[in-house]
């Protein structure tokens, strides 16, 4: 819980999991994102074993993120998380749909 209480760690490794990206191109996917807060998120979440960096020789050197074993293990959360979503979103459905008339009138 401690990884998906900061702000935007689920999104960056759900983004990862389409494969291996650079920075710009993480950038560009997560626009709402500052690039010192992504730079920072990318780091903590590689110390955690959850990204790894790897580096391409050049020139010019590239730079590309990917989700180790265990950051690919996110995958079955999120999963659980969108049916959980799901399930809310169809709860609130039923609570906001009026209910039917029973076709029973007062007196009056």
């Amino acid at each position: 819980m401690d990884v998906l209480a900061k702000p935007w760690n689920g999104l960056i490794i759900a983004v990862l999991e389409s494969g291996s990206l650079r920075f710009s191109e993480l950038s560009a996917r997560l626009p709402a994102i500052g690039d010192r807060m992504l730079a920072a998120r990318l780091k903590e979440l590689g110390s955690r074993g959850l990204v790894a960096r790897n580096v391409e020789p050049g020139p010019p050197v590239r730079v590309g993120y990917t989700l180790t074993d265990v950051g690919r293990g996110f995958h079955d959360v999120a999963e659980a998380i969108r049916r959980w979503g799901q399930t809310i979103l169809l709860a609130e459905k039923r609570v906001k749909t009026p209910r039917a008339r029973t076709g029973v009138r007062r007196a009056g």
